[in-house]
């Protein structure tokens, strides 16, 4: 097929070969899977892929002393959290040093990849082990990955594993040794369906082959590439760990604290030494009751909006189109930045959760609220009770001063936006539109002109759930205060022993002498 300037397309041939496709050398030609739609394309893949195979097509580039391994791989349908397209193409590098020694590996992901010296390369038989993202084909050096940055994939040790053995591998060649089944590898378009310039800025397009993926780069200048991806290590791992397991952990010290104190609130029980209704009818009572209304508007913030930053294009190809959401922060989702992905090519589908954001906050509050409410049915001195509900109504603030913290922040991620897009250059429009944003993260509108997209207003600020923190906050250490101010009960006392001794034993008088 051949794409034409509106987006449309037109059939160049309708029975292209391996031998014949390098005859092709336009680069607004492409690919077009004949069945048409994704399903189709996946079931016909699940259909024949066992009798198919598995194929890795090998380039081996010697860089003068050194040797690098190319392993390319194929995919049909690229179906991952992100966006949609036809066929995917990934590659795994592997560097040796003049010794013939492997000294480390890169492993390809979405625009650009991890490396990680062999030392901290997961192995099997002496061979990497790749661990393959969920539909987008991304790939990792541990299972637990995949959560960090705007990797956003979904990553696991329990999918389908293929040995070495099971391998078919294709040695590719370069020119001018490359022979006519190879003609292939020369075809300059995309290996996928290609429409609209939107679609392809979106990522709907289809990928280029191995010697064209990257502007070349990934074939011909494997250190070049090398270069642009992230350094990984022992570090990084234990922290992609922690990210990965961080709701369990958390949710498991928080029952472990919970079973705890319910254990001491039964024994209090069983002594009667439950103080919390005594402090209902004293004067601590209205500390306690702003306490509670403090906690149930931090449960009602925990389900509303936090954050938010909009984005609407006075021209472009995205004029009049509705306010597109760029970033949004709440209780159920976390954080979700928008990348411009999506099924539908309509940006808004391209929202996905941030780093270690991937968990809902609402979570992680709800059971910081159970154990003070515990706190709250087991105190045992006013003093005491006030400093937690103080404390709980500053631990209220966080979020809000968080995501003051991280908007002022974005500046500095701007080279790590750079890093994880392969090194590509964040326009000057963004950079100078974000420091705006930065400079008043409480809200604002500003307006900006960008390539392609065009006149763009982005209007941002806090959300109600944000506020509500703030008074939850404000009412929680107020009652904190009065709960500390209300004097300490005192427990019931065992009862009292009988004031009167037992009668001592009658003793017969003797008796008078004679």
């Amino acid at each position: 097929m051949q794409r034409n300037s509106n987006g449309a397309s037109s059939l160049v041939t309708a029975s292209p070969t391996p031998s014949t496709l390098g005859s092709y050398t336009s680069a607004d030609d492409f690919l077009d899977n004949k069945l048409g739609t994704f399903s189709a394309i996946a079931s016909d893949y699940a259909s024949k892929g066992p009798s198919i195979g598995y194929y890795a097509y090998v380039h081996i580039d010697n860089l003068g002393g050194s040797t690098v391994i190319q392993y390319w791989f194929f995919y049909a349908y690229n179906n991952g959290p992100l966006n949609d397209h036809q066929s995917d193409i990934e590659v795994i590098e592997v560097f040796f040093g003049s010794n013939g020694s492997p000294t480390q590996a890169l492993y390809s992901q979405h625009l650009a990849g991890e490396n990680a010296a062999w030392g901290d390369v997961e192995l099997q038989d002496g061979h990497p082990v790749v661990y393959v993202a969920l539909g987008s084909h991304a790939n990792y050096f541990r299972s637990y990955q995949g959560r960090i940055g705007i990797e956003n994939d979904v990553v696991d040790s329990g999918g389908l594993t293929i040995s070495p053995s099971q391998l078919n591998l294709a040695i590719l060649m370069d020119q001018p040794n490359r022979p006519a089944d190879q003609s292939w590898l020369s075809f300059p378009g995309r290996w996928g369906f290609t429409g609209t310039d939107t679609q392809i800025a979106t990522g709907l397009a289809g990928p280029f082959g191995p010697v064209f993926n990257d502007n070349g780069i990934r074939w011909a200048g494997p250190n070049e590439y090398l270069g642009r991806t992230l350094a990984v290590g022992s570090t990084y791992f234990y922290l992609a760990w922690f990210v990965a397991n961080f709701l369990l952990i958390w949710l498991a010290y928080a029952a472990i604290r919970g079973v705890w104190k319910i254990v001491g609130i039964t024994r209090l029980s069983r002594k009667g030494g439950l103080m919390v209704g005594g402090f209902l009818k004293g004067k601590g009572g209205a500390g306690l009751a702003l306490g509670l209304i403090g906690l149930l508007i931090t449960l009602g913030a925990l389900f509303l909006p936090w954050y938010s930053m909009t984005a609407s294009s006075q021209s472009g190809v995205f004029a009049g189109a509705a306010p597109v959401q760029l970033i949004s922060i709440n209780g159920i989702n976390g954080l979700s930045v928008n990348l411009f992905t999506g099924p539908n090519a309509d940006t808004s589908s391209g929202l996905t959760s941030f780093a270690s954001a991937q968990f809902p906050f609402a979570i992680l509050f709800a059971a910081g609220l159970a154990l003070l409410v515990l706190d709250v049915v087991g105190a045992t001195s006013g003093r005491r009770l006030g400093r937690k509900l103080i404390f709980g109504g500053i631990t209220s603030l966080l979020p809000f001063i968080f995501i003051y913290a991280f908007i002022a922040y974005l500046p500095n991620l701007l080279p790590l936006a750079s890093s994880l897009l392969g090194g590509q250059t964040v326009p000057a429009q963004a950079t100078q539109l974000v420091g705006t944003i930065a400079s008043n993260p409480i809200g604002g509108s500003a307006g900006q002109t960008f390539p392609v997209v065009g006149s763009t207003t982005v209007t941002w600020g806090y959300g109600i759930g944000a506020y509500l923190f703030l008074v939850a906050a404000i009412v929680r250490i107020a009652g904190g205060f009065l709960m500390r101010s209300s004097p300490d009960l005192t427990p019931p006392a065992p009862a009292a022993l009988a004031d009167t001794a037992p009668p001592a034993p009658s003793v017969p008088a003797p008796e008078s002498p004679p």
